[in-house]
């Protein structure tokens, strides 16, 4: 019998001599409760600033034997280290592959809940905070995740000229000079590489954006600059903790500050895959090394009250998208969350396409996943029904279920069909799953001052997104999705946004518009229609220039109605020259007003 059926087989025993020794029910609750409940400090998993890796895995295991169905953290700062974490080597779609440590393993886990009670989770170094795998109704709540070093730096910008930007550097981020290379460190007197289960010495960094420091945003039309060949800036070390960055054409406002970016997104926040109905309530993350929360191949998922925002005066949070979902099922909620200052958008929901690389037979095809951060997703099952879409137009034009697969490596899969492939097929197309797409709810969000978009609208389920605010650089919201760079499914069939407000979004340089409906479409546009029946009512746009409101390419079926339109001083006007609505290659959209400005 497993444990489960015993739990239950227990808890009838129980109640039947609870029964006949006439105890009130009251009391034979509490005893069950206290039963279910395991207190982590009963394993000497304590706030005293210790490591409590090696404790809270013998914590975790007692969860597991036992069957309690919450781990109870009493109130306080939990410190953890990647000494003694259990390794795992991950494949985390739209982050990087390798060899992980993590803090908390959930793997084939039922039923638990993780209750921090307001506590604080501080991880040190490399390493990846949770995983939940092959696991199912699992609850988080009451606590934060920060890390004490994190994986970007920040520097003050005091001046520039043609020598190059000179900087002040705040003491939470160490570094060092090396041979005239400014290279961030963790502060410790490390030698050595950094691998992905170090400690590691070096934050490497590949990428700087402007931030306007008395706002705490993305400065006003700041763009990016990258670095893509190197971890470490030339540099010319000045007095105390300044020093002159030697790279051409970077100019900046004296004051604001400067993020330095870093190469890598080796560990997000949460990594759910392959599970099904997690909850996330009153979460609160400070900082991640790549995306807050990833959801893959995950059916249902609940984000409710939590937050995503810098701790410690810093002004990032995570490193990428605050949430992200790839292949989920069942539903998505969104609501009532706090998602600023991240690197990047706030949510992306989508699907993945695989490319075809060649028919080697009449039922069989070589697939390729071709991004790298896609490599090794568990994309294809016996019996999954697949869509065969042209690589540039997005036009599907045939249907086929997955007889058998083989998967040759990470990248490449040899796929059996159990009918013959569609005769159009060619290299160079691709195929995506057609599932249980999930219903998506985003509602009651504050969505603001982080890098580039407020979220990615790409699920073909029926999606509504009402009640929030946003204020982002570049669009609010983004429809996306190609077979040729990101290969991201995309192509929305019912969606929603109403009782939005825009406040004075689209001040930098991420996006057309501040909805901005579009995809990666660049043959046969006269015919392909990737995104469907989409309704923007009864929402504010708050605009402190002519800004571009809606941008709309290859899509079938749009309504603008009932919309507001209120002119601020937020920001300088710009010298932009586009209309308000621009509409191109689409059918059935309708705009109820004329030209606001």
């Amino acid at each position: 019998m497993n444990r489960p059926a015993l739990k239950t087989l227990s808890k009838v025993l129980i109640g039947s001599i609870c029964a006949a020794m006439a105890i009130p029910a009251s009391l034979k609750a509490e005893s069950e409760s206290k039963a279910d409940i395991l207190n982590v400090a009963d394993y000497d998993v304590l706030p005293d600033g210790g490591d409590c890796t090696p404790a809270l895995r013998k914590a975790l295991e007692k969860c597991r034997e036992s069957g309690a169905t919450t781990l109870l953290f009493p109130e306080g700062r939990y410190d953890f280290h990647p000494d003694l974490a259990e390794e795992i080597y991950l494949y985390i779609s739209n982050n990087d592959e390798g060899l992980k440590r993590v803090v908390f393993p959930l793997v084939g886990f039922e039923n638990l809940k993780i209750d921090g009670q307001g506590s604080e989770f501080v991880f040190h170094g490399f390493i990846s905070p949770f995983l939940v795998e092959d696991s199912s109704n699992i609850t988080l709540t009451n606590f934060s995740v920060d890390f004490d070093r994190p994986f970007h730096s920040e520097a003050i910008i005091i001046g520039w000229d043609e020598d190059g930007m000179e900087v002040e550097i705040p003491q939470q981020f160490p570094y060092e000079v090396r041979n005239g290379l400014l290279t961030f460190t963790s502060g410790e007197k490390e030698t050595g590489p950094l691998t992905t289960v170090s400690k590691g010495t070096v934050y490497g960094s590949g990428h700087m954006l402007e931030f306007d420091t008395e706002k705490r945003e993305t400065a006003y039309m700041a763009r990016d600059y990258y670095f893509k060949t190197t971890a470490s800036y030339p540099v010319k070390k000045l007095d105390g903790r300044k020093v002159l960055l030697r790279i051409p054409n970077l100019v900046g406002t004296p004051g604001n500050t400067l993020v330095f970016g870093p190469n890598h997104r080796k560990h997000p926040g949460f990594v759910l895959t392959r599970s099904s109905d997690i909850t996330f309530e009153s979460v609160t993350i400070h900082h991640a090394g790549g995306m807050g929360i990833l959801g893959q191949l995950t059916h249902n998922i609940s984000i409710n009250n939590c937050k995503v925002t810098p701790s410690n005066g810093r002004m990032l949070s995570t490193t990428a998208d605050a949430t992200h979902f790839v292949n989920c099922t069942g539903y998505i909620k969104l609501t009532n969350n706090l998602f600023e200052n991240q690197k990047d958008d706030a949510t992306n929901i989508h699907g993945i396409y695989a490319q075809v690389t060649r028919k080697t037979a009449p039922n069989q095809i070589l697939i390729q996943l071709k991004h790298r951060q896609q490599h090794g997703f568990d994309l294809l099952r016996p019996g999954t029904e697949v869509e065969f879409v042209t690589g540039k137009s997005l036009i599907s034009y045939g249907r086929g279920i997955v007889k058998e697969f083989n998967r040759i490596n990470k990248e490449y899969m040899q796929v059996t069909l159990e009918e013959e492939a569609p005769a159009e097929l060619v290299p160079g197309d691709a195929i995506a799953t057609i599932r249980d797409y999930p219903e998506v709810t985003i509602a009651n969000n504050i969505i603001r001052n982080n890098r580039a978009r407020g979220m990615l609208l790409n699920c073909r389920g029926k999606t509504v997104v009402e009640n929030n605010t946003f204020h982002t650089p570049g669009a609010a919201i983004l429809f996306e999705g190609d077979a040729f760079f990101w290969f991201e499914q995309g192509g929305v069939t019912d969606c929603v946004i109403r009782n939005n407000i825009f406040e004075n979004c689209l001040f930098g340089v991420w996006g057309k518009a501040i909805i901005d409906v579009k995809a990666g479409i660049h043959e046969r546009k006269e015919e392909s229609r990737y995104n469907r029946n989409i309704r923007i009512e009864d929402n504010t746009f708050r605009v402190f220039d002519d800004t571009p409101l809606l941008n709309v390419y290859c899509v079938d079926g749009l309504t603008w109605k009932n919309n507001t339109v209120e002119k601020t001083d937020a920001y300088s006007p710009t010298p932009r020259k586009f209309d308000a609505f621009n509409v191109t290659y689409s059918d059935n959209v309708s705009i109820d007003t004329k030209n606001p400005y």
